[in-house]
């Protein structure tokens, strides 16, 4: 007994670490648990209403989420090293124990880390959100543009879930179905000419080249059509339209998508004859989209 004794005795200089860090773990932990319900609470509707989508929908969502773990870093930020602090001074002052350097410096290193490390991430999150403003602001308005299709007979749904990936807007008439694809170029204020090309399945930008953004909306188009032969029975053709707000768009070599600049779209899609359809088969395909608008997140 005596040995257990002596051995506490020479171990008590770990008290004050086995403290700091337990108070840590527990802090940290309730920070999780934070994140996870921010993160939770960005896909809840308060509202029991199947409602359809709103344009940009699942990109506000992610602002919301966004901004609520921010608010939660900078809480953790002032939080966690104040309590710190006041656990090591509390376990000195009631111990009636000298504080040492070395509780000083584990103190000032888990704080200093914790402090390198929220700042950083609060520091990503800023730009993350800014990127999804400008992104909101492009999808909304090429949404105004594609809404003026309604006055048409168009039926238009916004922000379609999948379960990878969102379509940010489906048109649905006389002359077909098609898929929607925003692309937003947010340092266009940069580029004085403000005109990007069109080379085949290539987007160029200056000196910058994506090979991935043509692709990506052939192939939403292509998902959405396989999707709609399996709710409706039908086998449908889907065009897909790529849009890029706020810049001039010229065509070196076609490809199978129509790019246009948004305010072109209505009478892009006025002047489609390849897919055109009967009214029969647009209510089939408005009921199942709106349906899968509704029920989901």
């Amino acid at each position: 007994m005596n040995w257990i004794i002596s051995l506490i005795e020479k171990l008590s200089w770990l008290l004050p670490l086995v403290l700091l860090f337990g108070l840590l773990v527990l802090m940290l932990a309730t920070l999780q648990h934070a994140l996870a319900d921010i993160r939770s609470k960005a896909n809840t509707r308060y509202l029991n209403i199947p409602t359809l989508r709103s344009p940009g929908e699942s990109t506000r969502r992610r602002i919301d989420r966004a901004n609520g773990e921010m608010g939660a870093f900078a809480v953790a930020l002032g939080a966690i090293p104040l309590a710190l602090y006041a656990a090591l001074l509390s376990y000195v002052h009631f111990l009636f124990l000298d504080l040492s350097w070395m509780d000083t410096c584990y103190l000032g290193a888990i704080s200093a880390a914790f402090i390198l490390y929220g700042s950083n991430k609060i520091k990503r999150l800023k730009a993350r959100k800014r990127r999804l403003y400008v992104t909101y602001e492009g999808q909304m308005a090429v949404a105004q543009e594609v809404n003026r299709l309604m006055t048409d007979g168009y039926h238009v749904y916004h922000d379609f879930p999948t379960d990878r990936f969102h379509i940010d807007h489906i048109i649905v008439g006389p002359n077909g179905v098609f898929t929607v694809t925003t692309k937003v170029i947010p340092n266009f204020g940069r580029n004085r000419e403000k005109s990007l090309t069109l080379d085949g399945q290539r987007l160029i930008v200056g000196k910058k080249r994506d090979d991935r953004t043509i692709p990506h909306a052939a192939f939403q188009a292509s998902w959405l059509a396989k999707w709609l032969l399996t709710a409706t029975g039908e086998a449908l053709s889907v065009q897909s339209i790529l849009t890029v707000p706020g810049w001039r768009m010229k065509t070196l070599r076609k490809t199978s998508i129509l790019a246009v600049e948004p305010a072109a779209i209505k009478d892009a899609i006025n002047g489609f004859r390849w897919h055109q359809i009967s009214s029969k088969t647009i209510r089939l395909v408005c009921e199942q989209v709106e349906a899968k608008c509704r029920m989901s997140l």
